[in-house]
């Protein structure tokens, strides 16, 4: 775990009580900034810029440098004993810098890492995986004073086998997938199940209970389709943090599972891998958490199983389809389809049930599967393209942009429906290799 250290002065703008200071931005609530790189990259920047307490009436010049010196210092403070990170990967993009008179903020330097894959196949020289290194990087010099308190940065360097990226939905933002909203080739696999699994990497920030606008929030959303069967954190008369796995639909009428259990719940600030199965052959329904069975219901749901009863996870995409083919047969079936709920990641109800945290490894299959499955294959899934009872599998690896690749042979991408943000700092331990 990093530490933090918060710098707590603040500078009035106005009537400048206290003398002017520069300090790095970075550095403003923390001196320690993760630089954990996913495994596949060769190089990954950091980025920095020099700030003025307000701005001064004549150019502030500095001089910013990495200061070997200043491992053991950090190592002392918090008791870690990480080394200097060799010079061959990383350097500056300046060494100066310059705050123009009447700004604050300086142009943009960069902590560049690279040479992190070494050299050919063999990759010689590639940066160790799962090692921890520091690279200080400090003002040296300044033509104003400095702020003793953020004017360093540690850079917490880690090449980490585990996840390093996760999309962070929070109010507001979820995942919508059109192309289930279409019948064709994406769509047709997510109608007339009979057996569901859904399964993911959660990490909740804050379980909310009210939202921006004061109103009452007692779910958070991870995934599936609103009064149908939807995974889910919280509910109405349930615990906040505890997961609910709701049956309510015609495919499998369990209800809402298991019941209230306050030993159950999740807390927030940590990662859990989720996960919920339903069958209706065995009408056994399921709920995991870190590949480990949580709640098991038997005789649930359905008595009997035929074609009207089957689970339709893309519902909207039967009612095109009888939009396209307009018999009275499909009307009856699928004409009241129009304005059915669809899935969604981070959403159910309305906006106002969003996860409130990172996800990653998002998954939808056909099959109810095995607890062996589950807790073998948490953290990702190989050759997912060749599996045709995988319907989706949403890494959320991207680390930019709004779009989610689906690495199913389905091809169902998600689209954000606001901007996603993509944090800094993520690492997913893997417990499925760490526990015993």
């Amino acid at each position: 775990m990093v530490a933090v250290q918060t710098a707590c002065t603040n500078y009035d703008a106005d009537d400048h009580k206290f003398g002017n200071v520069v300090y790095l931005d970075v550095a403003e609530t923390s001196e320690v900034q993760a630089a954990t790189i996913k495994n596949t990259l060769d190089v990954f920047d950091r980025t920095f810029a020099a700030t003025l307490a307000y701005p001064s009436d004549q150019d502030v010049t500095l001089s910013v440098t990495v200061d070997p010196s200043l491992v053991e210092r950090y190592n002392a403070r918090y008791g870690t004993s990480w080394p200097m990170l060799d010079a061959k990967y990383y350097t500056l993009s300046s060494e100066t810098a310059t705050i123009a008179a009447g700004k604050t903020t300086s142009e943009t330097l960069t902590l560049h890492l690279q040479h992190l894959l070494g050299e050919g196949a063999e990759q010689t020289g590639a940066l160790p995986l799962d090692e921890t290194y520091l690279v200080p990087v400090t003002i040296a010099q300044s033509s104003v004073p400095t702020l003793a308190t953020s004017s360093t940065v540690y850079y917490v360097v880690k090449r980490s086998s585990n996840i390093t990226v996760a999309a962070q939905l929070g109010e507001g933002n979820w995942i919508n997938f059109p192309t289930l909203d279409t019948y064709g080739i994406n769509s047709q696999a997510w109608n007339g199940l009979t057996a569901v699994t859904y399964e993911a990497l959660i990490y909740i920030d804050q379980f909310a209970t009210t939202d921006a606008g004061g109103n009452p929030v007692n779910i958070s959303s991870v995934m599936g389709v609103e009064q149908y069967l939807l995974l889910r954190i919280g509910d109405t008369n349930f615990e906040r943090q505890q997961l609910q796995f709701d049956g309510s639909g015609a495919g499998s009428k369990f209800g809402k599972f298991p019941e209230r259990n306050a030993t159950k719940n999740l807390s927030a600030g940590q990662w859990y891998h989720v996960a919920c199965t339903y069958d209706q052959a065995t009408r056994r329904v399921c709920v995991y958490v870190n590949g480990e069975l949580q709640s098991e219901g038997t005789e649930m749901g359905l008595t009997s199983m035929s074609e009207d009863t089957r689970i339709n996870l893309a519902m909207r995409a039967l009612y095109d389809f009888y939009l396209k083919n307009p018999t009275p047969d499909n009307e009856k079936k699928y004409g009241g389809f129009g304005d059915a709920y669809q899935f969604f990641i981070g959403r159910s109800y309305d906006d106002y049930r969003p996860l409130n945290g990172k996800i990653a490894e998002a998954r939808v299959w056909s099959v109810a599967r095995t607890p062996q499955q589950i807790r073998e294959n948490m953290y990702e899934i190989t050759d997912p393209a060749s599996d045709p009872t995988l319907l989706g599998y949403w890494k959320c690896n991207e680390g930019a942009g709004n779009t989610v690749k689906d690495y199913s042979m389905y091809g169902n991408d998600g689209v954000a429906e606001t901007d996603i943000v993509w944090p800094d700092g993520i690492e997913i331990p893997k417990i499925n290799e760490t526990e015993e």
